[in-house]
């Protein structure tokens, strides 16, 4: 897929997880519009994701309700975006990912 073309959608997924924080109910509602989001993405560009992805989501999810338990202001958005910058300045170079920073 064209980085131009796809780089848009995701910072707007990306960013609407940001939003919710750590707030539940605010990621619960947040969750469906992300969740739609990444379903236009997934239809309408046309790359594949590996048969795992499911499979690390959930492990995601878990772990983030582990966290939450321990720590109820923890925010897996912001806790992951570090890691995700630097894969994203990898992949598009530092120009491009500089959009990604808010």
């Amino acid at each position: 897929a064209d980085k131009d073309h796809i780089l848009p959608p995701l910072t707007s997924v990306l960013q609407q997880g940001m939003r919710a924080g750590a707030n539940i109910r605010r990621r619960a509602k947040n969750f469906q519009a992300i969740s739609d989001d990444l379903n236009k993405i997934f239809y309408e560009m046309p790359f594949q994701v590996p048969d795992y992805f499911a499979l690390i989501t959930r492990a995601l999810a878990v772990l983030e309700g582990i966290a939450l338990v321990g720590d109820p202001e923890f925010d897996i958005f912001w806790a992951a975006y570090p890691y995700a910058l630097s894969k994203a300045r990898a992949i598009l170079g530092p120009r491009r990912a500089a959009g990604l920073i808010s």
